[in-house]
C-alpha cells in the first residue's frame, strides 16, 4: 500500500527532528544510494495511529527517502501489539544487499 510521505512519522520523534547522527553512518549512505538506484524495494512497517501511520521498521530507508525526495513510501501496517515481533524479525537478517 502507497502512503503519502505527510502521513508518515518515526516512532523515535527525536531522530525524525535531528537525524544528523544517523545520516552520517555507513549503513544509512548504502540506503541512501540503493533507494537512488533502484527506488524502495522493502516495505515501511507501520502502525496505523489515527489516520497517520508510525513507522516502527525502516527508519533509514524513511529519512533516505524523505532526503531524495519521495513524496509516498510503500508501507505494511502491523497491529500495534505485533510491532516488537516484526522488528526482531527484520533485525534478524544481519546480511545486507544493498545496490
Amino acid at each position: 500500500m502507497k502512503i503519502p510521505r505527510e502521513k508518515l512519522y518515526l516512532r523515535n520523534k527525536k531522530l525524525e527532528q535531528n537525524p544528523t547522527n544517523q545520516k552520517q553512518g555507513n549503513f544509512y549512505k548504502k540506503v541512501l544510494n540503493s533507494l537512488k538506484k533502484i527506488g524502495q524495494v522493502n516495505p515501511l512497517i507501520c502502525v496505523k495511529d489515527g489516520d497517520k501511520y508510525k513507522v516502527c521498521v525502516g527508519n533509514n530507508r524513511f529519512l533516505a527517502g524523505c532526503e531524495l525526495g519521495f513524496k509516498e513510501f510503500d508501507i505494511v501496517i502491523v497491529p500495534d501489539e505485533n510491532r516488537d515481533k516484526f522488528r526482531e524479525i527484520m533485525n534478524s537478517y544481519k546480511t545486507v544487499n544493498l545496490q
